[in-house]
C-alpha cells in the first residue's frame, strides 16, 4: 500500500518530506551496492593481492583466505550482474 501511493503521489508531482528521504536512501543503498559488488574492482584487488603474495608480504595462508573471499564475491557480482540485481526500473522511469 506504501509503496503504491509512493507512486501515486510521484504521479501527480506531489512532494513529502518523509517520501522523498526514503527515495534518497534507496538510490545511496544502491549506489553503495553497484560500488561494493563492482567486477572490475574485485578484479584488481584480486591481483593486488597475488602481487602481496609474490613480494612476499602476505604468507601463503593469509593469501589463499583473502583469494577465495575475493573469488567468491567476484561470483556473486557476476551472478548479480547476470540477474540485474539492483538495476529495477522504477515505474516512472526514476532509477
Amino acid at each position: 500500500m506504501f509503496l503504491l501511493d509512493d507512486l501515486v503521489l510521484r504521479g501527480v508531482g506531489i512532494s513529502i518530506p518523509g517520501l522523498d528521504l526514503l527515495w534518497t536512501i534507496e538510490q545511496i543503498r544502491g549506489f553503495a551496492y553497484r560500488e561494493f559488488y563492482n567486477p572490475e574492482k574485485i578484479k584488481s584487488s584480486i591481483k593486488e593481492n597475488r602481487l602481496l603474495f609474490e613480494f612476499g608480504d602476505i604468507n601463503r595462508e593469509e593469501y589463499e583466505r583473502i583469494n577465495n573471499e575475493l573469488l567468491h564475491k567476484l561470483k556473486m557480482a557476476e551472478r548479480g550482474q547476470e540477474m540485474n540485481i539492483g538495476g529495477r526500473m522504477d515505474i516512472l522511469g526514476v532509477r
